[in-house]
């Protein structure tokens, strides 16, 4: 009997805690499961802000899983957010050094961040391991093609075709490389990092309009579907005939982007004029996009009018409704643009606008070719500085090319050149005008120098102006 008691403790102490532990994985393994399920039904629906928050809801829960780390980790990608990812996948590879999945991520994200020779050798460990890794070799190809090192990502592509002969993603990379197109994976979405930027401006025109213009602005991600813009501006305006006009501007924006095809921004602020008079200035947008390429939008807005310091003395704002539409089908992108103004000195203004451009790109170059059409129009004519003439049109014939040097240089020319009318009923005239930027991008840091030659439409007609731009950008 003894013996029989102590089988019975026995299966007490050791048998019911064992089913209890085994019901406990159970439930354990089916929460994980629902999370997984429905923070990847989320990035499905490409709603990442959602999927952000249920996937870290569950890992926080279960923070010893590495399934959700990582799917946490993509949603953070697909988000713009890639130092959380980043940060997540090495944790990751803390615990499971040999996670293919993690270095697969990790080596992607490193990609995003431009860091292309610590991508790199993430591929290789895991061609390495396993010469028939067909992501990991198109993920190494993909950079060495923007590193532009074509001949290495050919060889790249071809043992990896060994193995897969039948990948159509290999088969469109080696027609690339034949044809000598670079340029790797391109990202799904259009992530913009955090960044703090100084901007100096400087423009002066025929008629003797000079002006200076310093800028900080600080964009920051408030939560992975929620940014926030910090703009601070000093304007310093002169010319033969006024005295030097100083406008300054402080505003904040937030951009809320509760889907991947829906954005939404509003933000407010004050301008000074002189330091004396001081009104408010905001603005709200909305955009969506109801189909693939395409991109529609409208706004309203109360902004200051300050092209020179003729116009400035009068403290002038402008309010009134904006509509865009951007179409990208392929090497396309047509603009159209479209706003109606109510001026405080008791002007209305209307603009629109329309540009279609066509790409090309060979072997480091991209050209451009197109056409633009600008008309502005006023109801009065008030001398005010910014437009005396109640109407102007202009047609411009569209050439440019954009000349890339490697990932850290890039310089882009942009001509356009036609005719323009400055006045209602009145001739066409020949116009023209020209534009440089260049970009040098060193670790997190850019620097941008653009210099621009073109007419500006003021009271006299369309005067010739010169524009220079010097900005430093820190991405963080």
């Amino acid at each position: 009997m003894s013996r029989l008691n102590r089988l019975l403790s026995a299966v007490i102490l050791l048998g019911i805690p064992e089913a209890h532990g085994n019901v406990a994985f159970a439930s354990d393994e089916d929460a994980i499961q629902r999370v997984l399920d429905a923070g990847q039904q989320a990035m499905l629906g490409r709603d990442y802000g959602q999927a952000v928050h249920i996937l870290r809801d569950g890992l926080e829960g279960h923070p010893e899983d590495n399934r959700l780390r990582l799917e946490l980790g993509r949603a953070y990608l697909s988000a713009g957010a890639d130092d959380r990812a980043i940060r997540l996948f090495r944790e990751i590879l803390e615990t499971e050094p040999n996670n293919r999945l993690a270095v697969l991520e990790l080596a992607r994200a490193l990609s995003y961040k431009l860091r292309y020779e610590d991508s790199n050798a993430l591929f290789r460990k895991l061609l390495g391991a396993n010469a028939a890794d067909e992501a990991a070799s198109i993920g190494l190809a993909s950079n060495l093609l923007r590193q532009q090192r074509p001949s290495e990502a050919k060889d790249v592509v071809e043992k990896a075709l060994t193995f897969h002969p039948n990948s159509l993603r290999l088969q469109e990379y080696q027609d690339r490389i034949e044809s000598g197109l670079l340029g790797g994976e391109e990202r799904e979405v259009d992530v913009k990092p955090n960044v703090a930027e100084v901007t100096v401006d400087y423009f002066n025109d025929s008629a003797g309009n000079a002006s200076w213009r310093s800028s900080q602005r600080v964009d920051s991600d408030l939560t992975p579907s929620l940014t926030n813009r910090l703009v601070l501006e000093h304007q310093w305006q002169h010319s033969l005939d006024d005295s030097l006009e100083v406008v300054q501007t402080f505003s904040d924006e937030l951009h809320w982007r509760p889907r991947e095809s829906l954005l939404f921004s509003a933000g407010g602020g004050v301008v000074s004029f002189n330091n004396r008079d001081v009104n408010a200035i905001y603005e709200t947008s909305l955009a969506f996009r109801p189909a693939q390429h395409w991109l529609l939008g409208a706004g309203f807005s109360r902004v200051p009018v300050v092209p020179g310091a003729e116009a400035t003395e009068n403290r002038l704002t402008a309010q009134g409704w904006e509509a865009f539409a951007k179409w990208t089908p392929g090497r396309w992108r047509i603009n159209v643009n479209w706003t109606r103004q109510h001026y405080s000195d008791g002007n209305i203004g209307s603009r629109q606008s329309a540009e279609v451009i066509r790409a090309w790109r060979s072997r480091g170059l991209t050209f451009q070719t197109g056409y633009r059409y600008r008309h502005l129009s006023f109801e009065r004519e008030l001398e005010h500085g910014y437009f005396s003439p109640d109407s102007y049109h202009s047609h411009l014939a569209v050439a440019g090319v954009l000349f890339h040097a490697g990932t850290r240089f890039r310089n882009e020319v942009l001509v356009r050149s036609g005719v323009e009318s400055i006045a209602a009923d009145s001739r066409f005239s020949f116009a023209w005008e020209i534009h440089s930027r260049n970009e040098v991008v060193l670790g997190h840091w850019t620097l941008e120098l653009d210099y621009s030659k073109y007419h500006l439409v003021q009271a006299s007609g369309a005067l010739r102006a010169d524009a220079g731009q010097l900005a430093f950008a820190y991405h963080f």
